[in-house]
């Protein structure tokens, strides 16, 4: 088949690679305009666009898929089908140009976790399955019909980094059963059914916080979910700290929340139920550090809670 592949995140990039050493031909890749580093003031590409150019795919990069002059460039490559993964809403002329429409990739067993943060949701929430979708893009933002599904385990010691990893090499496996089972004369999508969906949103500021009152396996996925970017924090002397790992101690029972204790320079923080000890952080405007490190590096009199 001829494709056209979009996406931005490094999470597409395990499915363009494995598409372009396929028998199907990557005739284009659409994905942002370069963008600004706030620190080095220079212009980047995506990882995707980076990924593209190394394997020496026709690259567009346009400001918005609204163009006309973007629809005449995708039209012009008279592509069998379009791949979307992690990208943007994709304007219905643009779905109708090639014969088998448009196939997004989706890192969640559909219904469930419809929207923009399907594996920060499955952790917090502490699900123990989780999986990607292949199914047909329509106008309705993910509620197209099925193509295929491939669940996975969620591991205890995974977060939102180890899983998204998992999924993207996973994903472009199932992406390249898809394209097959299109093909299939006997081949019928599923419906997805509306009554079992859930919303996965984008994760806002207020998500991010920490509320100690929770349990303490809820505050834990919480971490996990939001590892490094953005990051579950808290706030201690006015000042944020992000939380980047930790561990449920169900031998110390809690005390009121939040409520911090040191041993032995180890950092422990109450939650409804029990303690959890901090492994990594970071602070304000610092690099992340060993919990001990940081527990050194302050006035131990001032220690008093977490909020």
């Amino acid at each position: 088949m001829r494709i056209v592949f979009m996406g931005n995140p490094s999470f597409a990039c395990p499915s363009l690679d494995l598409l372009n050493d396929s028998d199907h031909e990557i005739v284009g890749v659409i994905s942002d305009p370069p963008k600004r580093n706030s620190r080095k003031k220079e212009k980047k590409l995506s990882p995707l666009g980076e990924k593209a150019l190394e394997l020496n795919l026709n690259l567009y990069t346009p400001e918005s898929l609204s163009d006309l002059s973007v629809y005449n460039w995708i039209k012009d490559l008279n592509p069998d089908v379009i791949i979307v993964v992690a990208f943007k809403i994709i304007p219905k002329n643009i779905i109708d140009i090639p014969q088998f429409g448009a196939i997004n990739l989706h890192a969640s067993l559909l219904p469930k976790y419809r929207g923009a943060s399907p594996i920060q949701y499955a952790l917090m929430n502490g699900d123990r399955v989780t999986g990607n979708t292949a199914f047909f893009i329509i106008p309705e933002v993910d509620k197209g019909n099925l193509i295929l599904q491939d669940k996975i385990e969620i591991e205890n010691t995974d977060n939102y980094e180890s899983l998204s990893e998992k999924l993207s090499f996973n994903g472009a496996k199932l992406l390249v059963k898809s394209l097959k089972e299109i093909t299939r004369k006997d081949f019928e999508p599923i419906i997805q059914n509306n009554s079992l969906a859930s919303q996965a949103p984008k994760i806002t500021k207020e998500i991010c916080q920490i509320d100690w009152n929770q349990s303490a396996f809820s505050v834990q996925s919480k971490i996990r979910a939001l590892y490094r970017s953005p990051g579950a924090y808290t706030t201690f002397n006015g000042k944020r700290i992000k939380i980047l790992e930790s561990i449920v101690r169900k031998d110390l029972s809690s005390v009121n929340a939040g409520t911090i204790r040191i041993d032995n320079e180890s950092l422990f923080v109450s939650c409804s139920d029990y303690f959890l000890k901090i492994l990594l952080l970071q602070a304000e405007g610092k690099r992340a550090m060993k919990a001990e490190d940081w527990v050194r590096g302050i006035n131990k009199e001032s220690l008093i809670e977490f909020i």
